[in-house]
C-alpha cells in the first residue's frame, strides 16, 4: 500500500513538471509606435506692456507685470526709473514704488495715503488690484508700528530693572551695615564690666 501511494506521488510531481516545462507560444510583443514630436518653442518675450487707467486684461497685465519689476528692483533701479507721461499713471506708479518695503515706515504711510486717493477715481477692477497691495502695506506698517511699541516698552522695562537693581544694591548694603550694628551690639562685653553707679 505505501508503494502505491509513493508511485501516485511520484507520477504527480513527474506530472507537475511536465507541464512546467512545456512553454506556451510566445505572445507577439506590442510595439509602441514611434511619433515623433516636434521641438516645443523656446520661451518667447512677451511684449512689455504699457500700464493704463483701463479696465482690460492687458492693462491689468502691464500693472501686474510693473508690480513685479518693482519688487525685484534695487532701491538704485526704482530711483532711476522712468515714469509714464501721463500724471495720472506717474502717480500711481510712484506710489508703488513708494510702497516697496525697503523703504521706511513713513514713507511706504504717505505712498498708502497718495494710492488710496488715485484708486479712487480708478476702473474697479484695477483698484481691485491695487487694493491687495494697500492691505499687504497697511498689515506691514501695522507690524512695523507694534514693533516699534514693542522695542519702547522693552526699552523702559530694561531701564525700570535697571533702577530695581540699583535701588536693592543699595538696600543689600544698608542690610550688611545693619547686620554688622547688630553683631556689635551682641557682642559680650571683653570682660569690661559696665555697672551703673
Amino acid at each position: 500500500m505505501k508503494v502505491i501511494v509513493y508511485g501516485l506521488m511520484l507520477l504527480s510531481l513527474v506530472g507537475c513538471q511536465l507541464l512546467g516545462s512545456q512553454q506556451a507560444a510566445p505572445e507577439a510583443e506590442v510595439v509602441p509606435e514611434q511619433v515623433e514630436l516636434e521641438p516645443e518653442p523656446g520661451p518667447t518675450a512677451e511684449p512689455q506692456r504699457q500700464p493704463t487707467l483701463a479696465d482690460d486684461s492687458d492693462s491689468l497685465l502691464a500693472w501686474l507685470q510693473f508690480r513685479q519689476q518693482v519688487l525685484s528692483s534695487s532701491s538704485l533701479q526704482r530711483e532711476q526709473w522712468e515714469l509714464e507721461e501721463q500724471p495720472e499713471l506717474a502717480a500711481i506708479q510712484t506710489s508703488l514704488m513708494l510702497l516697496h518695503p525697503e523703504n521706511n515706515y513713513l514713507t511706504r504711510f504717505r505712498a498708502q495715503m497718495q494710492l488710496a486717493e488715485h484708486l479712487m477715481l480708478a476702473a474697479p477692477d484695477l483698484a481691485a488690484l491695487f487694493g491687495w497691495d494697500l492691505a499687504f502695506n497697511q498689515k506691514l506698517l501695522e507690524a512695523e508700528s507694534a514693533i516699534s511699541a514693542l522695542s519702547r516698552t522693552l526699552a523702559d522695562m530694561q531701564h525700570e530693572y535697571e533702577q530695581l537693581r540699583a535701588r536693592n544694591l543699595e538696600l543689600e548694603q544698608q542690610i550688611e551695615a545693619l547686620t554688622q550694628i547688630e553683631a556689635r551690639l551682641n557682642q559680650p562685653d571683653n570682660g569690661v564690666n559696665h555697672e551703673q553707679p
